[in-house]
């Protein structure tokens, strides 16, 4: 019964800190209980408050050291981020997240393939994770790259990826693949149609967003601020 009561109060002590965003010392990872107590939108609130100290230059402090020692015979983190792979963009860093809380896929221009999908379904259903966002960034080269028609070999195919977002945008307005208006334009629709791909794509991550067990979100990554905006929450189809 005590240790039934402490782990009450531990979950609940972390719960009730999910919107605050005082810097901490952090010692472990996310706990097997926490990602069982955890809701999704309190995972997002979690990234949120991580970013909020990013930005102001208040990160928490990690006891890598330690842990280490108290990851090392598992993980049960309650996010998955899919980002681009540009340098300044890195998920663990701009969301204040330290080792064992998030699962981290990075492509250039953020986009979803079979084995990304696999990846994704590998921390949900099977790990437990409770939110996949798709995180973008201003000024992207790859999606510079995709309105160019660019590239070449492999990363010609990458970037097909990102063509249907250029269609779109470019079909409400001409659009210049010199202005960072229109490149951001299209890398907030890339976002979006990389998560709804995640939806349509992954019938076990369909069933798991019908079941309201995990969240998809797509976010922007304004690399001369810091902030990320959490901009899309996919909502599933009505039958």
């Amino acid at each position: 019964m005590k240790k039934l009561l402490v782990g009450f109060i531990f979950i609940m002590a972390f719960n009730i800190g999910l919107a605050d965003s005082p810097p901490q010392v952090i010692t472990t990872g996310v706990t097997q209980l926490q990602q069982q107590a955890i809701t999704p939108e309190q995972v997002l609130n979690k990234l949120k408050a991580g970013n909020q100290r990013f930005t102001e230059n208040k990160m928490n402090h990690n006891d890598f050291s330690q842990i280490r020692k108290n990851t090392a015979s598992g993980q049960y983190p309650y996010a998955f981020v899919l980002s681009c792979i540009d340098s300044r963009s890195s998920p663990d860093l701009v969301l204040d997240q330290g080792l064992g809380n998030i699962f981290v896929g990075r492509v250039a221009g953020n986009i979803v393939n079979k084995n990304m999908l696999g990846s994704m379904e590998f921390a949900t259903k099977h790990s437990g994770a409770k939110l996949i966002v798709v995180m973008g960034h201003t000024d992207c080269g790859a999606i510079k790259g995709a309105c160019e028609k660019g590239g070449e070999n492999n990363l010609k195919t990458l970037l097909r990826g990102i063509y249907p977002a250029v269609k779109t945008v470019s079909s409400n307005k001409k659009i210049n693949c010199q202005n960072k208006a229109d490149i951001n334009a299209i890398a907030k629709q890339n976002i979006i149609d990389q998560v709804d791909n995640i939806y349509q794509d992954s019938n076990t991550i369909k069933q798991l967003v019908n079941e309201n067990k995990v969240m998809l979100v797509g976010a922007m990554h304004n690399l001369t601020t810091g902030k990320v905006d959490f901009f899309y929450i996919f909502k599933k189809p009505s039958n």
